[in-house]
């Protein structure tokens, strides 16, 4: 199967409140009343509250960092993030009822993969650190692109390659941060790794406890490319979505109890929350206070600045 980039579409106006968790996405955790519960922790206790899911997992201007371009940063939800979602929607749909065109159709098995992928680094906190990984790229780099400027520079021009971009692009970070996440989020190789794997659903019993979801809720191993690679979501109470390797790793998994499963993939969920965790119900709150805030697994985007760092490290020292 092909990996498809998603199509940018103008709308006719701009969105500004941003859901970094989509409403499609949390809603499926919504009861009669439409509402979820989201369990947060904004000072030292652990609060717990019914909501809707447009009232959740959004930032206001989430995209307009401090000197991007309004208009660019915009771009980033109503031409890339708001098609991505709807798409991603449909996809879901196609997962939760073992639609056939969920592996026969590459527009579709894409859709799915792009929206896994931003789900990795769409948080404002994933933002902020991709932010760092520019800026440390840009000092480490910044005496070769010096040194090329002192040799070519023109007598007109600013003494140093710092006042030159000083006066020409001062807001240079922020921009090439929103660039940087929208072709990270289109990633093709990733894309293609995901689309590559084997895909189910799991639906768990009803005595087993439920799912839990969260601001980052893909559980993921260090690698898609290994025997053992694999990936988890959550997409409903009762309705994990599982991509592996190969088929003896599908086969483990399905032979899981129904607890284990849920147990283990609700303690990775709420330990690498980024500020919220979601539930059908408050009854997993004594489980969210023993695990919300405690040391978990590095998210996507701290394991790349690790991977940048470490490379970085080896290129110098050769």
């Amino acid at each position: 199967m092909i990996w498809l980039r998603a199509k940018a579409g103008v709308t006719a106006q701009q969105s500004f409140r941003h859901h970094y968790i989509p409403k499609f996405y949390t809603k499926r955790w919504s009861g009669e009343d439409y509402k979820l519960t989201e369990f947060s922790r904004p000072y030292k206790e652990l609060i717990s509250k019914r909501v809707l899911p447009v009232q959740t997992g959004f930032a206001d201007r989430l995209y307009e960092l401090k000197g991007a371009p309004a208009s660019a940063a915009q771009q980033v939800e109503d031409e890339f993030m708001s098609p991505v979602d709807s798409d991603a929607a449909l996809a879901s749909e196609m997962l939760e009822n073992a639609d056939p065109r969920i592996n026969t159709d590459s527009k579709w098995r894409s859709a799915w993969s792009q929206f896994l992928i931003t789900l990795l680094m769409r948080t404002p906190k994933d933002l902020t650190v991709l932010a760092q990984i520019i800026e440390e790229d840009w000092a480490r780099d910044f005496p070769r692109f010096e040194q090329k400027y002192s040799a070519s520079r023109k007598p007109d021009d600013p003494a140093t390659l710092q006042e030159f971009i000083d006066q020409k692009d001062p807001d240079y970070i922020a921009r090439w941060t929103i660039d940087e996440a929208r072709a990270l989020m289109s990633h093709d190789q990733l894309g293609q790794q995901l689309n590559n794997l084997r895909w189910f659903v799991l639906t768990t019993t009803s005595d087993a406890p439920k799912f839990l979801t969260s601001d980052r809720p893909v559980v993921m191993s260090d690698t898609l490319t290994a025997d053992n690679s694999y990936l988890y979501l959550p997409i409903g109470p009762r309705l994990l979505f599982v991509a592996v390797t190969n088929a003896k790793a599908e086969q483990r998994i399905k032979t899981w109890p129904s607890a284990k499963l849920v147990d283990e993939t609700n303690r990775l969920v709420v330990l690498q929350a980024s500020k919220y965790v979601y539930g059908a119900d408050s009854i997993a709150a004594e489980f969210v206070e023993g695990h919300y805030g405690k040391p978990g697994p590095k998210s996507f985007m701290e394991r790349l600045r690790e991977r940048r760092n470490e490379r970085a490290k080896l290129r110098d020292t050769a």
